[in-house]
């Protein structure tokens, strides 16, 4: 190997330091000439052309003109020569011109000299050349002036793309007999970036006249989510950013924890630094900076989370709902067991007799807030045996750990831990049924076989009990479902409104919220009874009230402390 190297080195060294020569490609000969052509009424007067060409030059006239004189007959690129033309008093008059490059003259172009008796045909543009629109569909109107053409020989072309969103209607007389008025219909924009283009206007044998249009896209700054949580061990995050102004970004509470990278197509990365203990968040506020005067600056603003949090998704239940099919069988009538569950109420706006349901069976044995006579902030478990109202009203927008403890026909209820009102006793009873009285034990069966309710026979839910008006506006998590009843001391345990062990004694199922995504929450307890989601729910034409399967995940970061 040592040798084979040595000799491919001496090759390199012989051969390798002499570079190939550069090969010269010629460019193809051309000539322009700017105008193209130049019109002088009957003073007559003089007029500068500019030649444009790969080598050198000459100009010849297709005739022996006395009228129009040329400056100079030959030249180089970026000669300026000048045409004087004698005032002309006689008739109309036209002399061409060609200029010439490349060998014996074979490329070519041509310019023209117009010389009128009278007034020179002219088309002058008398509205703005410089036009501007906001994102809003709008109209274009374009006025131009012309003293030889009827408007009906006004024409027009638009710059590459333009058509996509100027849309021609119409050309129409103007105020005068030498106006004439080009109407387009600007389309909105729904795109970030700004959009121009150019509309020539033009009539044969005149030189066109150009109208600039801009379109200015709707400034944007925003997030997808106001709310982000980060790692306890620490983490880079991305956050999706859609702008297009300019913007400085602000960050209160970071402490040293939080510091903010460069952003890219992706987003905005933030680094978080590792927790060792407790919760801290950060507000960012983007800012644009680049605000016009008359303008307000757009703002927006995320909220970043670390905790240490025992539970990190939620379910929005509102539209929506969950519920168990008992595939491998469930608590069925007992006699005692506990409801749990934390719920977070974004708002109670369903009026006077409105319910959100929180989970049960309606008819049977049901948690709800609501109901007639029954404020929706407050709980009311509704039974076969009558209805309790618990007298302890909730708020919007913060966390509440309910469990419900039924032994011996006597309900008690928990609100974070502490019993709310006195307990509750409910009789057996009997009601009058269809067609025949009935007699009902008050203890229910939590898991009557699932279906979409025909005929009324009614089944466990949460956030849905009878019709589809009866959601619960806000998040639940955490639900579980014991077969014995959980004393205060067990509801006060260390962390129990967050987490319990999933082998705990009596505990039959236990809907842990982890997934973050599809449309089931597994049974922690491994019986094999996941919660099913469906969300929209609406009243089908077969009668059923259903939607597709889905869940609205949430994420959350508890305890809130």
């Amino acid at each position: 190997m040592k040798k084979i190297f040595f000799i491919a080195a001496a090759c390199l060294a012989l051969f390798g330091c002499k570079e190939p020569a550069p090969v010269e490609v010629p460019l193809p000969d051309a000539i322009e000439v700017t105008p193209r052509s130049v019109t002088f009424d009957a003073e007559g007067g003089t007029a500068d052309v500019i030649v444009s060409s790969t080598g050198e030059w000459t100009l010849t006239a297709a005739a022996e003109y006395d009228w129009v004189e040329a400056s100079k007959e030959k030249g180089v690129d970026g000669d300026i020569l000048t045409f004087t033309v004698q005032p002309n008093l006689e008739a109309d008059k036209k002399a061409d011109f060609t200029f010439a490059t490349g060998e014996e003259g074979a490329t070519t172009c041509t310019f023209s000299v117009f010389s009128y008796a009278g007034e020179a045909p002219s088309l002058e543009l008398v509205s703005e050349g410089e036009v501007s629109f906001g994102y809003e569909a709008g109209q274009l109107e374009i006025v131009v002036s012309t003293n030889q053409n009827h408007y009906r020989d006004v024409e027009y072309t638009l710059s590459e793309g333009a058509a996509e969103w100027l849309d021609y209607q119409a050309v129409l007389p103007g105020e005068t007999e030498a106006d004439a008025k080009i109407y387009f219909n600007v389309a909105a924009l729904e795109g970030l970036a700004d959009r121009e283009a150019t509309v020539t206007v033009s009539v044969p044998g005149l030189t066109p006249v150009e109208v600039n249009v801009t379109q200015f896209a709707k400034h944007v700054l925003s997030t997808p989510t106001a709310n982000y949580t980060v790692a306890v061990e620490g983490e880079t995050i991305v956050v999706p950013l859609t702008a297009n102004v300019e913007y400085a970004i602000s960050m209160e509470g970071a402490d040293g924890w939080l510091t903010v990278g460069e952003a890219t197509e992706e987003g905005v990365p933030f680094t978080a630094a590792a927790l060792e203990d407790g919760k801290r968040a950060a507000t960012v506020t983007f800012t644009q900076t680049d605000a016009v005067e008359g303008e307000t600056p757009l703002t927006c603003t995320i909220n970043i989370t670390q905790v240490n949090a025992l539970i990190t998704w939620a379910a929005d239940m509102t539209g929506n709902r969950l519920f168990p099919k008992w595939e491998n069988g469930g608590p069925g009538v007992s006699k005692a067991f506990t409801l749990e569950t934390l719920v977070k109420f974004d708002d109670f706006d369903k009026g006077s007799g409105g319910i959100f349901t929180i989970m049960g069976i309606e008819g049977k044995f049901l948690l709800r807030m609501g109901d007639v006579g029954n404020p929706l902030t407050n709980l009311q478990i509704a039974t076969c045996a009558g209805n309790y109202n618990v007298p302890y009203a909730c708020e919007a927008n913060r966390w509440y750990h309910i469990a419900v403890v039924w032994e011996n026909r006597i309900a008690y209820v928990y609100f974070d831990g502490e019993l709310v009102g006195e307990s509750q006793q409910f009789p057996e009873t009997t009601y009058v049924g269809w067609p025949l009285w009935q007699y009902v034990p008050v203890d229910p069966d939590l898991s009557p076989a699932w279906s979409y309710e025909p005929d009324g026979n009614r089944c466990f839910w949460m956030g849905y009990s009878y019709d589809a008006n009866r959601d619960t506006h806000g998040l639940m998590t955490e639900i579980r479902i014991w077969n014995k009843a959980l004393t205060a001391d067990e509801i006060n345990a260390p962390n129990h409104f967050y987490t319990v062990d999933p082998n705990s004694e009596g505990l039959f199922s236990y809907w842990k919220f982890v997934e973050g995504e599809g449309s089931t929450v597994a049974d922690a307890t491994g019986k094999g009874n996941p919660l099913y989601g469906e969300v929209d729910i609406t009243k089908q034409s077969n009668g059923d009230n259903s939607g597709p399967a889905g869940i609205d995940w949430v994420e959350v970061a508890l305890p809130d402390k």
